[in-house]
Parts: C-alpha cells; sequence; structure tokens
C-alpha cells in the first residue's frame, strides 16, 4: 500500500514498430511483445515471460512507456527499444539410439562399394547454418581400425569406400563407427552406430594339394586299398565338403563324405591296353552345391617283376621219345615261355642234366630250342635214357624264373623180331568205372618180315585186362573201381609180340593208369554245428575245426576245400582258413539292435568242397550263439538343467544323461553318491528312470545354483547277474534355479524429506532404491503424483538411481494472494523388469516432501530523474476455481466405495479360497469343509513296519501343495517311500508324519 503522503504514479507500455507500416503486421508484433514481456505498472519492471529463439521470435521490439500521476495526468513518455540477439547453439543428433551408442545396422560381409549403409539425421537450431559430418573412430576386430567404412561430409551418409575386404570368416563380425557433426563455430554433437557383419556362404572349398599332386602305387595293390584321403577346407562357418569325380572312375571309388579314395579294380601294369598313369579330376562342392572347387590327382601305377610263364606241360615234365637213327642239329624240343613284363627278354639255361645228356642235346639260350649234336645215337650202345633240368629266367637285376624237366627215351630200331610201333611212351590214363569191353589202348607191332604175321598175348595174366590176339587191343574184362584195393590203380603190362611160328618176339610195357574219378562227395562227421562264445573272445581264436573226408583215393578228388557264406552282419567277423573257423578282424559285438532280430546268433554256410572234376559238395552249418559281457561303463553326458524358482512339488526338472554301449542299452539305476542339494533335501531323483524333481520349495535369492554326484549302474549286462561285473560311472549334475521376479524394488527409506530454496535449479536429492531380481538398469523410475505442473523432474546418468531437481522457478511475492505452495508431497514410482515382461513387473512407490523457502533477491537501481505526469492504473487479476459440491455427494461417494470393496472382496474369496498361499486371510466354510482323508503316517506311536501293508490307502490330494491332513502350504519333505499294498510312491516328513503321493506311478 502506496503512502498517502506520496504521489501514486502508475506507468502503461506503449508498443510501437518501428520497421513495419502494415497496421496488421504492427498488431501482431504488439500481441508478440505482450506474450513475452511482462510489464508491472507499479514499479515499472520489465520481465520476460518466456526463452526466446532468435529463428522463430520477433527480433526487435520497441516500447513507448507513459508515466501518469493519480489524476491520470502524463508526467513523462519514453521510448525504450529491446534488440534480442543471435547465440550460436550446437547442432541436434535426431536419432536417439545413435546418440545413446545403440544404434545397429546389418549388412552382409559383400556388401557392395558406395552403397549407403546407415544415414545420420542431424538439424542445427540456427538459421542458415551448414553441418559437417566426419568418422571420429572405427572399432573393428581382428583389425583395431579396418578402415572400411567412410561418411560422406556433406549428408551423412556412410557407406564401404573402402577395398579392403569385409570379410566374416576372418573374424570381421561388427564395426562400431563414431560419428560427430559440427557447424561453422565448430559446435558438435555425436554418436555410434554398430554395423553388424552377416556371414555368407561365399568362400569356395580348398582342396589340399599332394606334392607334385601325384601319388605311387605298386601294381600289386589289391582291390580295396585305401588309396589316400583327399581333404578340402572351406572356410565357411558350418559348411559341408562333399567329394565327387568331376569325371567318372572305374579304378577308382571315392567317398562322398570322408574323402577316401580306394582301388576299385585290379591294377596291371604290363597290360598295354591300360594306361600308367590315372589323372583324376576330382570336385569337391559346400552346402547347396553353391561353391565347387577342382583338383587334378594323377595316380601313377608301379611296376613290380613278375616271374616268366612256362608252358604247364613243361613245367609238369616232359618224355620225349627220340629215335637212334635222327640227325645231327635236329629239332627235338622247342620250350614255350614268355615274360608278363612288357620289353623283358628271357634267357634259358640248364640247371642240371642226366650224365651224358650234353653229348647228344644241345639248348639255345635265346630260342629255347633242343637240337641234337653231332654225335650220332646209338642205341645198342649208349644210354636208353637222357634228361635235363631247364630254367627260363627273365634278365634283370632281380631274375626271377619257372623250370621243367626233358626226359629223352632213345627208341631202337629192330629188324627181326616184331617191332612194336605204338608203344606209348606214358602211361595209358583210363578213368574207373568204364564198361567191359571198352578198348584201353591199341596196341601195334610189324615185322619185317614179308608175309609173316604177329600175335599178341600178356606175358601172365592181368586182372581185369584182357588182349586180343589178333589185333593187340587191350580192353577191360570188367568195370574197374578206384577204391577196390585188390586192383593197383596203376599197373605196368608186358605184351609180346611173336610171329606166326614164335621165332622171334619182341615184348613192349604199357603202363595203364587208373584214373580216380570224383564219385565219392566229402562226408563230415556233423552237418549242423552249434557253438557258444562271450562277445569278448579274442580276436584269431579259433572257434571249431570241421571234420570231413572224401573216399576218393586219389588228389585232386580227395583234396579238400573250405568256403564260407556270411550274411552281412557277420561281414569280417568269421574267417575260414582250411578246415578252422576263427573269430576275424571285426570280432564279436552283442552289443546291436541289428543282432537282437537275429537272436544273438551268426548263421554260417561251410561249403565242402574236393577238387574233382566237376567238384563235389557237402554243406555244414553252423550256429555261433554269442553270449554278453558288461564291456562299457555309463558314459555321462553334459547334465546342466534348469528350473524355474517358483516351481511346485514335483515339477519335472531334467533327466541325468547317460549312455551305455552294453545291450540292453541304456539300462541303468541311478543313485545319489553325493548331493549339494541342501537342507532340506530341494530335488530328489527317480533310481529307475534318473528323473529329477523338485522335492521342496526353491528361492534364487537363496541359493541360485545346486550341484549332486550321481551314480550310474548298468544292469543285466552279462550272461548271469553278478553285482561283481556292474559297471558305474559318476557324473556331476548342476541345476540352476531361473529367476522369477517375485521381488518389488525396495527404497531405502521409503520415505525422504528435503528442504530447498525457491532459487535452486541443481539436483537436490538423490534416490537409494535395489531390486533383488533385477540389476539398476532394469529399474525405471517415474513421478506419479504431487508433480502438477512439472516443477520437479528425475536426472539419471548411466544405470545408477536417478537425482531429484527442480525443473523451473517457484513464484513467490509476485502478487498479492499469487504464489507456489511451499510443501511438495511427490510419489515416485519404481518399475521393475524395464524393457521385459510387462505382465511380470513389480512396483514400489517412494514419498519425497520437499519444503521450498522462498528466497528474493534485491536488486540495485540507478537514480532517475523522474517527470510529473499522469499517469493510468493496470490491474492484474488472477481466478482461481475451487469445486465446492454439496453435501449430500461425499456420503454418497463413500457408500459406493464401500459397496465396491464389498464386491472386489468376494470375488477374491470365491478365486482364492482354496489357494494354500492366500486360503488363510478369509473365512473357511465350515458346512462344506472336506473332512481330510485317514492318513496312515499321522500317529506317531504306531508306525508302519516294514512288511506290514497299509489299510487304507492315502487319497491324492486335490492340490499338489497340501499334504493330506495339513491345511497349510509348504510343506517340506524328506524323505520318499513305496506303499507296500498300493505300490505307489510317496514323500513324508520324518519329524512331523505328514505325507504327500506322487502323481506317478
Amino acid at each position: 500500500m502506496a503512502h498517502p503522503r506520496h504521489r501514486i504514479l502508475t506507468a502503461s507500455p506503449l508498443l510501437l514498430d518501428t520497421g513495419s507500416t502494415n497496421p496488421g503486421s504492427r498488431m501482431a508484433h504488439r500481441n508478440a511483445a505482450f506474450l513475452a514481456l511482462s510489464f508491472m505498472a507499479v514499479n515499472g519492471n520489465i520481465q520476460t515471460k518466456k526463452t526466446f529463439d532468435y529463428e522463430v521470435d520477433p527480433r526487435r521490439f520497441e516500447l513507448v512507456v507513459e508515466c501518469r500521476d493519480a489524476a491520470d495526468l502524463a508526467v513523462a513518455r519514453a521510448t525504450l527499444v529491446i534488440n534480442i540477439l543471435d547465440k550460436e547453439e550446437p547442432p541436434e543428433c535426431l536419432n536417439e539410439a545413435f546418440v545413446k551408442g545403440t544404434a545397429v545396422k546389418s549388412i552382409d560381409e559383400n556388401h557392395p562399394m558406395l552403397v549407403p549403409v546407415y544415414s545420420v539425421e542431424a538439424r542445427d537450431p540456427d538459421e542458415g547454418n551448414l553441418l559437417t559430418y566426419s568418422l571420429v573412430s572405427e572399432s573393428s576386430a581382428p583389425t583395431p581400425d579396418g578402415n572400411f567404412f567412410s561418411v560422406d561430409p556433406t549428408n551423412g551418409v556412410v557407406s564401404r569406400t573402402s577395398a579392403n575386404p569385409l570379410d566374416f570368416d576372418e573374424g570381421y563380425h561388427t564395426c562400431q563407427l563414431k560419428i560427430q557433426v559440427k557447424d561453422r563455430s565448430d559446435l558438435s554433437c555425436e554418436g555410434m552406430v554398430t554395423i553388424e557383419i552377416q556371414d555368407l556362404n561365399d568362400e569356395p572349398p580348398e582342396f589340399v594339394k599332394y606334392p607334385g599332386d601325384t601319388i605311387e602305387v605298386s601294381e600289386s595293390a589289391i582291390v580295396g586299398t585305401m588309396i589316400t584321403t583327399v581333404q578340402a577346407t572351406d572356410k565357411d562357418a558350418g559348411s559341408k565338403v562333399t567329394y565327387s569325380f568331376a569325371v567318372p572312375q572305374e579304378m577308382f571309388t571315392l567317398d562322398p563324405d570322408l574323402g577316401a579314395l580306394t582301388l576299385r579294380k585290379k591294377l596291371d601294369f604290363d597290360n598295354p591296353a591300360n594306361p600308367k598313369t590315372y589323372p583324376l579330376l576330382m570336385k569337391a562342392t559346400d552346402n547347396d552345391a553353391m561353391h565347387t572347387s577342382f583338383y587334378t590327382l594323377s595316380i601313377v601305377v608301379l611296376n613290380e617283376n613278375e616271374p616268366p610263364a612256362c608252358d604247364p606241360g613243361f613245367s609238369a615234365g616232359v618224355s620225349l621219345i627220340v629215335m637212334e637213327t635222327l640227325p645231327a642239329n635236329a629239332v627235338v624240343y622247342r620250350i614255350l615261355a614268355s615274360d608278363p613284363d612288357e620289353g623283358e627278354d628271357i634267357k634259358f639255361e640248364v640247371l642240371d642234366w642226366m650224365e651224358g645228356t650234353d653229348i647228344y642235346f644241345y639248348l639255345n639260350e635265346d630260342s629255347g630250342v633242343i637240337s641234337t649234336t653231332a654225335v650220332p645215337l646209338d642205341y645198342e650202345k649208349d644210354p636208353k635214357i637222357f634228361a635235363m633240368v631247364v630254367s627260363a629266367t627273365d634278365k634283370t637285376a632281380d631274375p626271377k624264373s619257372c623250370t621243367g624237366t626233358l626226359t629223352f627215351n632213345i627208341m631202337n630200331d629192330n629188324d627181326e623180331a616184331p617191332i612194336f610201333i605204338n608203344v606209348p611212351a606214358n602211361r595209358i590214363t583210363f578213368p574207373e568205372n568204364r564198361p567191359a569191353g571198352t578198348v584201353l589202348y591199341d596196341l601195334r607191332a610189324t615185322d619185317r618180315d614179308v608175309d609173316d604175321g604177329v600175335h599178341y598175348e600178356f606175358i601172365k595174366p592181368y586182372r581185369g585186362l584182357s588182349i586180343n590176339e589178333d589185333t593187340g587191343d587191350i580192353t577191360l574184362a570188367f568195370p574197374l573201381d578206384y577204391e577196390d584195393q585188390s586192383i593197383p590203380p596203376m599197373r605196368t603190362v608186358t605184351v609180346r609180340a611173336y610171329d606166326n611160328d614164335r621165332v622171334h618176339s619182341s615184348t613192349a610195357q604199357i603202363t595203364f593208369s587208373l584214373l580216380d574219378l570224383n564219385d565219392n562227395p566229402p562226408r563230415c562227421e556233423d552237418d549242423v554245428m552249434v557253438v557258444t562264445f562271450a562277445e569278448t573272445t579274442p580276436i584269431g581264436t579259433s572257434l571249431l575245426r570241421l571234420k570231413c573226408t572224401d573216399d576218393d583215393i586219389l588228389a585232386p578228388n580227395n583234396v579238400l576245400q573250405y568256403s564260407m557264406e556270411l550274411d552281412d552282419h557277420s561281414t569280417n567277423k568269421f574267417t575260414l582258413e582250411g578246415d578252422e573257423v576263427t573269430l576275424g578282424p571285426n570280432g564279436l559285438d552283442y552289443d546291436s539292435l541289428t543282432f537282437s532280430g537275429m537272436q544273438f546268433t551268426h548263421i554260417l554256410i561251410i561249403r565242402v568242397s574236393d577238387r574233382g572234376e566237376p567238384p563235389l559238395t557237402s554243406i555244414v552249418t553252423v550256429f555261433v550263439r554269442v553270449t554278453r559281457v558288461n564291456e562299457f561303463e555309463p558314459e555321462p553326458r553334459e547334465n546342466v538343467f534348469t528350473v524355474a524358482e517358483n516351481s511346485v512339488l514335483g515339477t519335472l526338472v531334467g533327466t541325468v544323461r547317460f549312455t551305455d554301449r552294453d545291450w540292453p542299452f541304456n539300462n541303468l539305476k541311478y543313485t545319489v553318491v553325493g548331493d549339494d542339494f541342501g537342507s532340506p533335501p530341494r530335488f530328489y531323483i527317480e533310481p529307475d528312470t534318473g528323473i529329477i524333481k523338485v522335492l521342496n520349495a526353491l528361492d534364487r535369492e537363496e541359493k541360485a545354483q545346486y550341484t549332486a554326484r550321481i551314480q550310474a549302474t548298468d544292469l543285466n549286462n552279462d550272461k548271469e547277474p553278478d553285482p561283481l561285473r556292474q559297471l558305474s560311472r559318476i557324473a556331476v549334475v548342476t541345476i540352476n534355479i531361473q529367476n522369477v521376479n517375485d521381488e518389488p524394488p525396495v527404497c531405502d527409506p521409503e520415505h525422504y524429506k528435503a528442504l530447498i530454496y525457491s532459487t535452486d535449479k541443481a539436483p537436490f536429492l538423490r534416490l537409494r532404491c535395489s531390486d533383488k531380481d533385477s540389476p539398476n538398469d532394469q529399474l525405471g523410475y517415474a513421478i506419479t503424483g504431487g508433480n502438477g505442473v512439472n516443477r520437479f523432474t528425475l536426472q539419471r546418468a548411466g544405470d545408477d538411481p536417478p537425482f531429484l531437481a527442480t525443473s523451473q522457478n517457484f513464484q513467490y511475492h509476485v502478487f498479492e494472494g499469487i504464489q507456489d505452495p511451499t510443501v511438495f508431497q511427490l510419489l515416485i514410482q519404481v518399475t521393475d523388469e524395464v524393457g521385459g515382461n510387462p505382465a511380470a513387473r513389480l512396483t514400489s512407490t517412494a514419498t519425497v516432501i520437499v519444503e521450498v523457502i522462498p528466497w528474493t533477491t534485491t536488486v540495485a537501481t540507478k537514480p532517475t530523474t523522474t517527470t510529473t505526469t499522469s499517469v493510468t492504473t493496470s490491474v492484474l487479476v488472477k481466478l482461481a476455481y475451487v469445486w465446492n459440491p454439496d453435501t449430500w455427494f461425499p456420503a454418497i461417494l463413500a457408500l459406493t466405495g464401500v459397496l465396491l470393496l464389498l464386491c472386489l472382496y468376494a470375488v477374491s474369496w470365491g478365486l482364492l479360497k482354496e489357494s494354500p498361499k492366500y486360503g488363510r486371510f478369509f473365512p473357511q466354510c465350515h458346512g462344506c469343509k472336506k473332512k481330510p482323508p485317514n492318513d496312515p503316517f499321522q500317529n506317531k506311536n504306531t508306525g508302519l513296519r516294514e512288511a506290514e501293508p497299509i489299510e487304507r490307502p492315502l487319497k491324492p490330494s486335490e492340490k499338489s501343495t497340501v499334504l493330506p491332513g495339513n491345511p497349510f502350504p509348504s510343506t517340506i519333505y524328506d524323505g520318499r517311500a513305496v506303499d507296500i499294498a498300493t505300490g505307489k510312491h510317496y514323500l513324508f516328513n520324518s519329524k512331523t508324519g505328514e505325507s504327500q503321493w506322487l502323481n506317478h506311478t
């Protein structure tokens, strides 16, 4: 209130815009001035009402101020010009993720150059200012600064401008680009974008090359020999290489998965039709045959020296008849021999000879021709038989040869006595069982005497043989049997040839050899044999020996050979050497699903054949029964499980995984040999299945991980049960407790009180809140009450709790009756699981009482000279609206709220009355409450003995978390047993006697 003796002056502003003559424009500027400035008529203070923007608001205000006295007479008038000055402002990066460094862009590793990857969005509040974009840093691996990207300085477009390969397979998976945006005043904003490199199938397989791209293989290599294993590598992750021949091959095979190169057909270096080198063009393809590589590997066939091949007759021995009248240098015999090796010559030489042979016979060492020498033969004087042993040898550093024996029989020219003209030099061979009258030989003799006939006779009787007196035909008297011991199989028969008067005679000897026919098949003692061996029988063990004979006397009719036929499952498991069956290289194996379908028995078909022509065969069937042996220990696998901490009793955690290769597979018993399952135990394991289930309540905040040592022991893996041979292994089982958001945030303290001055704008209070389930970066804060005109704000740096700060000035002593409150009650809501599942979020509320102390700053003024003028008074009026309802309205509102609460309570009682956790908060219905079943375990003084059955079986509880007879949840069980009468499993508490049926049998 002004002093009565002082003259009260009032001032009012007038706005004039000297820069515009347009009335409408001047009116707009006047309105803008009134919106931007406030004029205090009492003291003449001019204040700003807003923050000016040089680029948007008027840049000049011209005020004409009049000062009037109480009589409304003008005292003074002044013109005030207010100019708005421009201030440089930094650029603004518009992408929030870019500024926070969380912007991500994915590109393929073959992203082309100059094609945009990312665009930085920015603006400059200053009018007409140009922005410049620059790449501050580029972070990549394995090279820290890969120099793969660049940014356009004019538009902020990021692209590939470097020829450096961006290869995912070389380790370049991400690149972080730090980009800065500057204006002409070097003010800037910056951010970061992460470029994720996507892997592509862009690498072809590469063959591992051999020295000289060749491999040497001997021509003696057997079919099926694995020559080598080719390899090709693919840098692309997860790529599988497949091998094949680019050109089909007949001599070799190539495994498509392993690259094993195997000989398919026999090699022959000496066959001119076969190549000496096989170039194999192989190809390797990756997944879906997107890339293919080729490689040529040459197989060079190495020659091996083979012995010469002689004529079979020469090798068996040749008997020659040489007349004593044979002339000199006459060819007697030519040895036939050849060398399989191409281009090798043969040399013939005499290894040994009968005395005097070299006098009459000569061997040409180059041609193998045997001829007579110049010395004539004389039957009456010289030996009648000559012989030599000749070899055919190749001319190599390591000579090899074949040999044969030549016998020379010298024949006499008899001119007086009958002369046999067809005495066989070799024995006469004929088969057994020929019919009577069969001509064995037609013996002929001549007599030099004219008209002198020749007759024939045996010099003695020969059983089974007869000779025609006139023709000399030797025939069978009856069929001969080689197995008849009374008749020798080979006899030398002497035949006498005499003339008509028996004056002259001569004899000849003929050797008859009875040929054994293959008329008796092999005979074995047992046609069916059954043997039993354990699957661990060592390789090479003799399983059985056949006892077979052949009634034929001579070879090859009585020479037996054995062959064995095997099914696919028995291949290489058995070896037949002669008449002995031994265990083959693959050995016996009982542990096979296929073998179980064969009743664990191998069937061997053995054919016993003689070498006669045609061969005769007998079959022996051998059943090899295999018995099982406990060979392998159970092999543990990774056993790490996760279960939520709010899992109920009986929840399946997982199955302990072991692998037992003994048949029956995985027939195991599981026992706990050491555990950290807590006390009381939180889990139990089923011994027959290895299933782990929840036994008691879990709390991750109490313990986040449990471990146990589980022993798996195999069962029934031997022919006869033997506990001493049972094998076992121990595996460490880890159970991780999965966190469930069941803990709300907690602020310490829950109530805060702060005292600030009205001029404070800095942070003045920091909240201290935490959550057992969530880290600080997952907690969110928001002011939910008491912040009517947003006077307060939360300032948070990083993941730490935020500060509470004021966002604007408080208004005190501005106008009578118009001022801000001095006490504020703020409600700050703290929410966890920010960024997670909204349905699982929990909240807490912290209360902050802020008391504001009004603070006034006095500003010194300069002395001025005033002129007495008449002024007008301007009054500012502030209206406040207060709601004042009728007296009946609060009563109706309170009654409605009570009814609503009763309805909510009734609905909650209906839904939660049976819940073990919340049922105790509601009244029980005594008339409908079910009587709990009789529990045989309630009476502690009359416990069941081991052999006594339970008279009344327990009923399964309707709720798996509430035991029979126990109305409260979360009972802890420390034991498990089996009901003798029903065979069902149940859990029990050894201290209270409370029990719970398990859901499974």
